[in-house]
């Protein structure tokens, strides 16, 4: 096994966690290593897609039968750095520094610091030597893979850091450590199998975008490796002489490695086998859409990965057309997964239970795994109740109870699973819903980034909503395409509509990713469905379904839309269901008060006839607020999911009004009679909309039989001033958006959608001579805030995939989501321009409830949170500090508290915050600010 004078089994990995009872336990380094490649090996053999497997042995030349052997050897070396002074003798480990008394491995001077020699950064020094030397590995490869796992702990080391390595006798020790690493090397390669690669690879290489799904399976592998539950210390006793049948050993560590992926949650992932039909996956849909039948005429022709853009108005079917292709390219290209991205925890919220159903249906005979990723996933009831059919599962797999064994509770189904639960991990699940954060936090400079890219290779991502991105939001996406594109993983945009740059834009981004010379799309009207591919790309214009054709009407009101209750209360004197839509929460707010003398009982249906939505509600009064309008203004008979899982049918009032901001003009399913809306950019205007008249009703009032929007002026004594709605939006935006339907009484929907968007957001000159000079001001200035978005946006991000010396360029351990750090130190996946923070408030006699004991009160305290934007209150709240007792907790360690006194209210500076029953947090000025 070794030289006569090093027994390797004295290296330490890991120490173990109850000293008390173990208090001279630890586990060999050796067994680590054989535990991290056993892992990578069942990961390799069970989990990862074959598109995925195929890759990785296509870049090493070999078959994937070899390749996986290779692959889980690789990974095993990824720990050998801590055969080295550092790291063996540290001082915290003092137990255990009596191994090495007598020892050719004895401390003789006292080391330097592990910390200023992290043992991945001695596995990148030490390695490449060890593979050219004995397994003839090209030196290329070997500093490629070496400096690769030398990463797992989520920063990739520069040549500076290796060099410091090289450099010191004190971090990579003398010739007794160097060839105890190379035997370390040689043995865990005994017990794979491997042998020297001199004649079976040819000139391999592993591109930027395989080197991070490489280094990805890594970090996991080590994460399940280094679980002490099912691997714990080998060695419980330091005092009396221990030796370890190896091959014993690993057989008992492959056994737990299946124990382990089948507890967790990583085994019997269901994959597509052949593409299914449209009608076989939608088989209540009877009739599909003119853009549904388009997407089953385009999936025949997508033989391979590429990007797919769906511009269409709402009612036209873009999820089900969506999750269709999703299904087709994971079956026609052996991968497995699609990951739904949302632009806000609410619309991933009602996604999750369309996806939910969709997979249900799509494997009915397998067990699907589905994770709910974002912040407050934990306080949803449906996405609870798949964590607990999962951990039954899990619980009768390991028990090796089948469907003939036990009742319908393990009949095939969607579940979740706890581990991928955790801040980083949920994108490793097959399938996932969440905000589009969680993707794009996957280009950004993060410890462990590309945990999150393996986790989104050779899978479908679907993004909804893409017309709700920002500049800096759009840098990033274009980003995140371009890896997708190198990761060999299909996008999937969805849009109500987008200007044509944006379009072109995206798809740009996506055919770089691939290597593809860029060239402009083709043309199509709107609406159409573009796509590409590194063969093809083309683009088609769609018919509009009947009810989405046709004509909506514009009244341009010159008053406050504080004042209009007077007017709402007489076209809704025959009933009716109206929107008022403000674009900042304190707007909403005032026309909420302004309006409740108007509409002060409550409707046929039991529910205030005036209402409040905005998203300074605390989250289970706006949780409660957003299904009680599902529940009023949804489909006709629909069902509605509450938060405790149970359905309810829609019931819609005679009467009512809901007063929101803009949180639902997306992917809310509601509908209204009539519509108000504060001036917005025009594709906002048109997307607002989209909840007017969206359903079919026979019963609409006559006074609103029509669709018909209102659109109030921000400041009627001056329709160019926007008001506060210009901080809110771009005023050159707002000014053209203006211009655009100032002289219209009413819009042809979709045919002069595509006209009015390119209007606002094309490069043209103004052409109304009493603007110019506005228009040309507010476009520089509007040109200069892009740029300064677009500079603070790229300083975040990843080196494109195919950038030459990425290692080197690679991380700035940017910070997820600690409020305390700079901005610039902040992985920031939106430029608000001002910050947030999230707070839980406690009225005065909730105070005592401080105190985490279990999960039950973490998520009772999350249920009182809400996001705060104020540069004034945040900073005094960071400055404050985060709660002593919720630091140890995931689910609120950067949380903030604010205590209420008794009249429910606080003082933060020169503000006030009062928590108000009907209008939810409300913040006023005490004093002006200096």
């Amino acid at each position: 096994m070794n030289d006569q004078d090093i027994n390797l089994l004295l290296f330490w990995a890991k120490t173990t966690h109850d000293p008390e009872q173990y208090p001279r336990a630890f586990h060999p380094l050796l067994c680590h290593l054989i535990d991290v490649a056993t892992v990578t090996f069942a990961l390799w053999q069970h989990v990862l897609p074959h598109a995925m497997k195929q890759r990785i042995a296509r870049c090493l030349g070999l078959t994937m039968e070899d390749a996986g052997l290779l692959v889980a050897w690789i990974a095993g070396l990824h720990d050998l750095g801590k055969a080295s002074p550092p790291f063996t003798h540290r001082p915290t480990t003092q137990n255990i520094h009596q191994l090495y008394d007598g020892t050719r491995f004895a401390k003789t001077r006292e080391p330097e610091p592990a910390k200023k020699a992290p043992h991945g950064y001695v596995t990148a020094s030490e390695l490449p030597e060890i593979l050219r030397h004995d397994f003839a590995f090209p030196p290329a490869l070997a500093q490629q893979i070496s400096v690769m796992i030398g990463g797992h702990h989520g920063v990739f080391p520069r040549t500076e850091n290796i060099n410091s390595i090289q450099d010191s006798v004190d971090y990579r020790g003398g010739e007794k450590w160097i060839e105890a690493r190379r035997l370390l090397a040689v043995e865990l390669a005994r017990r794979f199998a491997i042998q020297p690669l001199a004649h079976s690879i040819t000139e391999p290489k592993l591109d930027n975008a395989t080197t991070m799904v490489f280094a990805g399976l890594v970090s996991v592998a080590d994460w399940i490796g280094s679980n002490s539950t099912f691997f714990p210390c080998a060695v419980n006793d330091q005092t009396q002489p221990f030796t370890l049948d190896l091959a014993d050993y690993k057989i008992q560590s492959e056994q737990q490695a299946i124990t382990a992926l089948t507890e967790l949650g990583w085994m019997n992932w269901a994959e597509p086998d052949e593409p299914r039909t449209f009608s076989a996956l939608f088989a209540d849909i009877k009739t599909p859409h003119p853009l549904q039948q388009a997407a089953m005429e385009l999936a025949p022709t997508l033989t391979m990965p590429g990007i797919v853009v769906v511009e269409a108005p709402m009612g036209e079917g873009k999820t089900e057309t969506a999750m269709f292709l999703a299904d087709h390219w994971n079956a026609t290209l052996k991968q497995r997964g699609i990951y739904f991205a949302l632009p806000t925890q609410a619309t991933s919220n009602q996604m999750f239970g369309r996806v939910q159903k969709f997979l249900r249906q799509r494997f009915d005979d397998a067990n699907v795994l589905l994770q709910l990723l974002h912040g407050h996933a934990a306080l949803s009831a449906e996405f609870q109740t798949l964590l607990k059919d999962g951990n039954q599962l899990h619980t009768m797999q390991l028990q090796g109870i089948h469907c003939d064994d036990c009742d319908s509770a393990c009949t095939p189904s969607v579940v979740a699973a706890e581990w991928f639960t955790a801040r980083k991990r949920g994108l490793l699940a097959p399938f996932g819903v969440g905000t589009v954060d969680q993707a794009l936090l996957g280009i950004l400079k993060t410890r462990h980034v590309f945990v999150r890219l393996f986790g989104l290779a050779n899978k479908t991502v679907i993004i909804d909503e893409v017309h709700a991105y920002d500049a800096y939001m759009s840098v990033l996406l274009e980003r995140l395409l371009e890896w997708l594109a190198a990761l060999g993983s299909p996008v999937i945009l969805l849009s109500a509509t987008l200007p044509e740059q944006r379009r072109d834009a995206l798809v740009r981004a996506y055919q770089k990713g691939l290597g593809v010379t860029q060239s402009k799309n083709d043309e199509a009207a709107y609406p159409r469905i573009a796509w590409a591919t590194e063969a093809e790309q083309g683009a088609l214009h769609l018919q509009t379904s009947a009810q989405n054709t046709r004509t909506l009407f514009l009244q341009h009101l010159d008053t406050d839309i504080t004042q209009l209750g007077e007017a709402l209360q007489t076209v809704l004197r025959d009933g009716g269901c109206a929107a008022v839509i403000c674009n900042t929460v304190k707007r909403a707010q005032e026309v909420y008060e302004a309006l409740q003398p108007f509409f002060p009982d409550n409707a046929d249906d039991g529910q205030p006839e005036l209402d409040l939505l905005h998203a300074r509600f605390l989250f289970k009064d706006r949780a409660a607020r957003e299904f009680r309008s599902l529940l009023r203004f949804g489909k006709q008979d629909g069902k509605v999911t509450d938060r405790d899982n149970c359905e309810q049918t829609v019931k819609r009032p005679h009467r009512a009004v809901l007063v929101a901001t803009q949180i639902i003009e997306q992917s809310l399913d509601l509908d209204f009679d009539l519509m108000v809306s504060e001036h917005a950019p025009t594709d906002l205007l048109l997307q607002r909309s989209g909840r007017l008249h969206r359903h079919q009703r026979a019963n609409r009032p006559s006074l609103l039989a029509q669709p018909t929007m209102w659109v109030v002026a921000n400041d009627p004594a001056d329709k160019l001033n926007f008001g506060v709605s210009s901080f809110v939006y771009d005023e050159h935006v707002l000014l053209r958006s203006h211009l655009s339907i100032r002289d219209k009484t009413q819009i042809e929907i979709p045919g002069e959608v595509s006209g009015l968007i390119e209007f606002v957001y094309d490069d043209r000159a103004c052409s109304d001579e009493t603007m110019r000079t506005r228009w040309d001001e507010t476009a520089d200035k509007l040109k200069q805030k892009r740029a300064d978005k677009q500079a603070k946006a790229l300083g975040s991000l990843l080196w494109p995939p195919h950038a030459a010396d990425f290692f080197e360029h690679f991380n700035l351990q940017l910070e997820e989501d600690n409020p305390e750090f700079h901005k610039t130190l902040q992985a920031s996946t939106r430029d608000d321009d001002a910050p947030s923070l999230q707070v839980v408030v406690l009225r005065h006699d909730e105070r005592q409830r401080v105190q985490v004991k279990h999960f039950g009160e973490a998520r009772w305290l999350l249920e009182r949170s809400v996001n705060l934007a104020s540069r004034s209150i945040v900073s005094q709240l960071i400055a404050q500090g985060a709660e002593p007792a919720w630091k140890e907790v995931a689910l609120l360690r950067h949380h903030r508290l604010i205590p209420l006194d008794e009249a429910d209210q606080c003082v933060l500076g020169n503000y006030q915050l009062r928590l108000d029953q009907n209008c939810g947090i409300v913040i006023t000025k005490t004093q002006e600010e200096n």
